[in-house]
């Protein structure tokens, strides 16, 4: 949703908010005075007819502002919601794109100066949690028993912003160029090789 709707909804719904909050108060002072009436004096009952002809219409015009103040209501807390919803959905794709991060620099940032090695490292990554047969999240896949050594190195040093833009497009493009069973690399043969490079070998699964 654009930062303009969701400005036009808020303004909206302060405007609403005011207008009931006036028509209400008009609408209690009226009567309030219409309580105070004497009966007896002619003049009195005459401004009372007044302002009763005047609350009336005020009454109904503060019963359509209320209703639409609580339609509003519930679209800005509709707008709110989604708009934390998708402030928890980016907090969890950059924790990802951190520590997809920190493996493809850890296992192979500096193998080869094109970093294909450390490219295909991240595909084997996402390639174990598009699998059925491993974990479904980044962090699950890393931190899996006997798989990543290097995770005693993580968060230890500052990362090169190139390797957070290669964990992100790797995230959120895929790697069509790397097999999708490809989900081993290592510095030895774990299975049908796919590719080697630089001393590392990535293998079918």
């Amino acid at each position: 949703m654009g930062k303009k709707r969701i400005l036009q909804a808020v303004l909206a719904f302060a405007i609403t908010l005011l207008l009931v909050t006036l028509i209400k108060s008009c609408a209690v002072t009226t009567e309030a005075k219409e309580k105070k009436i004497e009966p007896e004096a002619e003049e009195q009952e005459e401004g009372s007819r007044t302002e009763t002809s005047i609350g009336k219409p005020l009454a109904g015009l503060s019963l359509v502002l209320d209703k639409a103040w609580k339609k509003n209501s519930k679209v800005i807390m509709k707008i709110f919601k989604q708009m934390q919803k998708e402030k928890e959905r980016r907090e969890e794709l950059q924790k990802d794109i951190d520590l997809l991060a920190e493996v493809i620099y850890h296992e192979n940032w500096h193998t080869d100066k094109e970093k294909l090695t450390a490219y295909w490292t991240g595909a084997v990554v996402m390639n174990r949690v598009n699998s059925n047969e491993w974990p479904n999240t980044v962090h699950d896949v890393v931190y899996q028993r006997g798989q990543y050594s290097t995770t005693k190195k993580f968060y230890t040093v500052e990362l090169p912003e190139e390797c957070y833009q290669m964990a992100e497009d790797i995230i959120l493009n895929g790697t069509p160029d790397v097999p999708e069973r490809v989900f081993y690399q290592a510095t030895f043969k774990q299975g049908k090789v796919w590719k080697v490079l630089n001393g590392e070998y990535f293998c079918y699964g």
